[in-house]
């Protein structure tokens, strides 16, 4: 059986109401038809304003990944920075930051694995991330 992704999207900000939903979409290794056959599943808990490699390239045998990332909060003020690059190398100006995650909030992109998944809490008391990696 395959794994696959699906989003659904449904806003009434706007005065014409928004509904968007992709199919469920069956997620491959790289270049290819194969479905990804690792997962990976983690729930940390940080209690530091350090950043620290969350998703390490060396933790993934393949060259393409997908990532799901979420804050498991529930204080609106607390936040995540979620960077690319590596936190063990002159952090944090070897990363980029590609966005924060607020209480509840939610992350999924495709990773090329080339560079380490960093993250950095907004306090340093105890916060949870939960994290998937699929590949």
């Amino acid at each position: 059986m395959a794994t696959t992704a699906q989003l659904n999207l449904t806003s009434d900000i706007t005065d014409d109401s928004l509904n968007v939903t992709t199919g469920a979409k069956p997620l491959y290794l790289a270049g290819g038809t194969t479905d990804v056959n690792t997962l990976t599943s983690v729930t940390k808990t940080l209690e530091s304003t350090n950043q620290v490699d969350l998703i390490t390239t060396g933790s993934v045998s393949t060259t393409h990944a997908y990532v799901y990332i979420k804050n498991k909060s529930e204080d609106a003020s607390e936040f995540f920075h979620i960077t690319i690059g590596s936190a063990g190398a002159g952090s944090p100006t070897d990363t980029e930051e590609i966005g924060r995650l607020y209480a509840g909030d939610f992350m999924w992109f495709p990773w090329d694995v080339n560079d380490d998944v960093c993250i950095t809490p907004s306090v340093a008391t105890k916060m949870t991330v939960e994290y998937m990696v699929f590949s």
